[in-house]
């Protein structure tokens, strides 16, 4: 057997064993750490070495045109924290979405996670489906797999509550493979439902379940929130 693994077909079948250990591995510890940690390390290698020539002049052209290079977007992260999303303030296109790959570094989001949702949104969603938020939200949603143009605030909740218990390897592998060939063929139908047309709140209110001074409540509430949380950073960082 030791003069076998001298020999290139040795190596072949070394590589191979080494490679299924590997896999199963990660696989097993997926949902615990090895889901963020293959996230920073992709964003890394993406930013580096793929995009890092379209970030430069896009943060130059965003400068010039907007006066300031990103826009940070509050909404709800995992946990039930605040997060602030990036996007480049001067570009109207798809491209002003590369910043993210900086928030998936910094933890803040997953390449495949939940949708996320806005601040004064978290005051309305009922305790069943707090769940949903043990997932980091996204750069490409889940409900690629699974959502539809039909599907409601609630069905979203229920299909985001069971991709945040299992959270598998090949399941978010075949999730990108997806919404890649999506993207190629240009098809224009959205996975994500009410949720591509409106907030929760917004739906509520459509659907006549909550009244306007709810919706209002409940967008004050996401304010305070989001200057409080603003306050803890800013606090935070004098403190460091």
């Amino acid at each position: 057997m030791p003069e076998f693994l001298k020999t290139p077909a040795g190596h072949a079948v070394l590589g191979v064993i080494i490679a299924v250990v590997l896999i199963i591995f990660i696989d097993l510890n997926y949902r615990f750490f090895m889901k963020a940690v293959l996230d920073f390390l992709f964003a890394l290698l993406a930013t580096v070495i793929l995009l890092f020539p379209l970030i430069v002049p896009l943060a130059i052209i965003s400068k010039v045109r907007a006066g300031q290079t990103f826009e940070n977007t509050p909404y709800i992260g995992v946990k039930g924290k605040i997060i602030r999303l990036k996007t480049f303030a001067g570009v109207k296109c798809g491209l002003k979405y590369i910043p993210r790959l900086f928030d998936v570094m910094g933890g803040k989001l997953s390449f495949v996670g939940v949708k996320p949702l806005k601040v004064s949104d978290g005051a309305l969603i009922s305790d069943e489906h707090l769940s949903r938020f043990n997932a980091r939200s996204g750069l490409v949603c889940h409900l690629a797999l699974k959502g539809d143009e039909n599907l409601t605030y609630e069905e979203m909740f229920a299909l985001d509550e069971r991709y945040a218990k299992k959270r598998e390897l090949f399941t978010d592998l075949f999730i990108l493979i997806k919404t890649a060939v999506l993207k190629i063929r240009g098809e224009g139908k959205s996975y994500f439902g009410e949720a591509a047309k409106m907030s929760y709140g917004e739906a509520l209110l459509a659907r006549g379940e909550i009244k306007a001074e709810d919706l209002t409540r409940a967008e004050e509430y996401g304010n305070d929130a989001v200057a409080e949380a603003d306050k803890t950073a800013e606090f935070r960082k004098k403190r460091i």
